[in-house]
């Protein structure tokens, strides 16, 4: 159970980036960072939730309760808010990503950061809330498979296609 086991050190990351917050909260990239962060969190909270076999009388029973579940969908929501503005913030880095065998590279990141929020709003308000982690989870699916998938195809050797494929499939799998 990997969920269970990786909570604490994800509830540890997620604090230790929070003074960036507080020194440079004008700095879209920050909070892009925590988006990131609290998407991570918030997958392996539920899955802690999910798994883990506690006891009435466990200390952590708290974070395997149904609140506990609603409480991490709401930051899983939110945390897709800032993910979504960093695309509309960094538009030029954004549509650089963007397949170039498709057309409208700088339509496609502000379409996909819209899309990011309003799935983060969805989940956030309960607006189809099942549907929009799972329009979600499909969208990052397939930027893992056209973003990152050729990247590493082209340069295999290369250390950075790599790590964007994995990073991306990470996000992917919390999100799932």
């Amino acid at each position: 159970m990997v969920g269970p086991r990786a909570l604490p050190y994800l509830l540890l990351w997620f604090f230790l980036k929070m003074p960036a917050v507080v020194a440079a909260p004008q700095v879209e990239g920050v909070w892009l960072g925590i988006g990131e962060l609290a998407l991570l969190l918030t997958g392996g909270w539920i899955l802690f939730a999910k798994l883990a076999d506690l006891g009435g009388s466990s200390p952590l029973a708290l974070l395997a309760s149904d609140r506990s579940i609603y409480l991490a969908q709401k930051i899983f929501g939110l945390s897709l808010i800032p993910i979504g503005l960093s695309h509309v913030v960094y538009v030029k880095e954004t549509a650089d990503f963007v397949p170039a065998w498709l057309p409208h590279h700088v339509g496609w990141a502000y379409f996909t950061g819209g899309a990011h929020i309003a799935a983060g709003l969805g989940i956030l308000f309960g607006v189809l809330p099942r549907m929009a982690a799972m329009a979600e989870g499909a969208m990052i699916g397939l930027f893992t498979a056209l973003a990152w998938g050729p990247a590493v195809l082209a340069a295999p050797k290369t250390r950075m296609p790599w790590t964007g494929f994995f990073i991306s499939w990470v996000f992917g799998a919390a999100v799932w």
